[in-house]
């Protein structure tokens, strides 16, 4: 069933400001706790989550002329969760970049930097049918990345909320996240697993 791509942008922005909010009140001892994320703690997290003002301006220079590779988000997850995929190949160095752009990140910065860019979406729209070039598929669409970066917000703060506490997605980004992942096994993998007729593991995660 198509999204619509307007209601996948609202949500994210409205999911960036919730994390602007929390990250505004965070306390020190909060600003160092463990997070379920492996080695991260939430500096880390947050770190990783931090949208930047440039990446607005970067998609002038991104945009492509012709179709693009990919054009569904589920499809773009399932190539980057497969074996052998980006999210295991890249995963230490993203791990990694987050622990090391954390340091230079205090709360306050992040709730600014996730509050601009709240509000520069909302102002400035991204055309979904916009093609750009992406590092791993070599092109995508601005509505694939509306919801992967959706997607990426709302499993996140749930990895906040449970380090936390004080924050939680709304239920518009938790729906749409929700119908995303489970696009992205086969539909009769999703089938026999929801109704008990194979065990979960042999299905999720399915993303990393």
């Amino acid at each position: 069933m198509p999204v619509d791509h307007a209601a996948v942008q609202d949500t994210l922005a409205d999911a960036w400001d919730r994390w602007s909010h929390r990250c505004a009140i965070l306390t020190p001892a909060e600003w160092t706790a463990d997070t379920r994320c492996g080695a991260w703690d939430v500096r880390a997290l947050i770190a990783h989550m931090c949208p930047d003002a440039a990446m607005f301006d970067a998609i002038a220079d991104a945009t492509m002329e012709g179709p693009a590779a990919v054009n569904d988000p589920a499809q773009l997850l399932r190539r980057f969760n497969s074996d052998g995929g980006a999210a295991h190949t890249m995963a230490e160095d993203l791990a990694a970049t987050a622990a090391a752009e954390a340091t230079a990140l205090s709360p306050r910065d992040a709730a600014d930097r996730f509050a601009e860019s709240a509000a520069r979406l909302r102002a400035d729209p991204w055309p979904g049918a916009t093609v750009i070039s992406h590092p791993i598929v070599g092109s995508t669409t601005l509505a694939v990345t509306a919801r992967l970066a959706l997607m990426e917000a709302t499993v996140h703060l749930l990895d906040l909320a449970d380090a936390v506490g004080g924050v939680e997605p709304s239920y518009a980004a938790l729906t749409l996240t929700r119908d995303l992942l489970i696009d992205v096994p086969s539909p009769t993998a999703a089938v026999e697993m929801l109704a008990g007729r194979a065990a979960a593991h042999t299905v999720v995660p399915v993303v990393r």
